[in-house]
């Protein structure tokens, strides 16, 4: 009989089995409980260019259906609207050169990269602004609802339940390069619910648990999370889609706590924003335009 070590047993079912829980001490972190501040809504929306034919309905959406908001924030490289806060990506840790650096570990390698006309930087680096914004935009409330740009609300939404934790809504989107990309960045961080994906292209993410979070992957990498978060893409997903903001922190937050509620929003990817009126009257509480369905 041939025995394995329990690490290499551990790697291997992690390399097979990404949407699975693994358990024990090892893996398995104890559930805690977060304390939650009572604090209104800041609002933040990373943005380019190719956005600005949504911006003004996704800033309109939320002030008109998005209860308690207090700020809403647009994150850019230059200033893309008079209708919210302006956050300059710059003052971030990090820049679009590093994220390139730390994603193929040379400076040649990254210009050439850059220079790649199929290179998924942008959508990579959007993640990571996301996943700091609480930590790095002054005076932020510590309840951020991070939202995609091209995301238009129609209907009244809550995201904070009774408990004070985030009401999370969910999409059936199912990609395996996240959840072996989420393996190794935390080797218990897998798909809590099968049926349910974290990416909905909004998410009300809570300082409290992006702490935890960051210093969860701080402790394994001995690395910031954006450095770690980049390393552990695989290097086949460079042109593909490699890692998702979104499915780490809805899955991290269900693994660590039981506090979270899921409840489910009405809602669709559409390809032109003149037809919001009509899924507005079926009751649709959002919808989201992105741009490759626009074009």
């Amino acid at each position: 009989m041939v025995h394995f070590q329990q690490p290499l047993v551990i790697a291997l079912l992690s390399l097979l089995l990404p949407f699975s829980t693994l358990q024990g001490d090892l893996l398995c972190p104890d559930k805690i409980q977060f304390t939650f501040l009572d604090e209104p809504i800041d609002v933040v929306i990373p943005c380019t260019k190719k956005d600005l034919n949504t911006l003004e309905h996704c800033i309109a959406g939320i002030r008109k259906n998005c209860h308690e908001v207090r700020r809403v924030i647009v994150v850019s490289k230059e200033r893309l609207t008079g209708s919210a806060e302006w956050y300059d990506e710059s003052l971030y840790p990090f820049s679009m050169h590093d994220v390139a650096y730390e994603l193929v570990g040379s400076n040649v390698e990254a210009v050439q990269y850059v220079a790649n006309r199929l290179n998924r930087l942008g959508w990579i680096y959007q993640q990571l602004l996301k996943l700091y914004a609480p930590m790095v935009i002054p005076g932020i409330s510590s309840n951020v609802l991070i939202v995609d740009s091209d995301t238009i609300f129609l209907r009244p939404v809550t995201f904070i339940g009774e408990n004070g934790a985030a009401l999370f809504n969910v999409g059936t989107e199912c990609h395996s390069p996240y959840f072996f990309h989420a393996r190794r960045l935390l080797p218990y961080l897998h798909k809590v619910f099968p049926a349910f994906s974290g990416i909905c292209h909004h998410m009300l993410m809570q300082k409290c648990v992006l702490d935890d979070l960051h210093k969860a992957i701080q402790t394994r990498h001995s690395l910031p999370l954006w450095k770690a978060f980049l390393r552990c893409i695989d290097k086949s997903d460079l042109f593909g889609s490699g890692a998702s903001e979104y499915e780490i922190y809805f899955n991290y937050a269900h693994i660590r706590s039981d506090q979270f509620k899921i409840r489910q929003l009405q809602w669709k990817d559409i390809s032109a924003v003149s037809a919001i009126d009509n899924f507005k009257k079926y009751g649709y509480h959002y919808v989201c335009a992105h741009a490759y369905l626009r074009e």
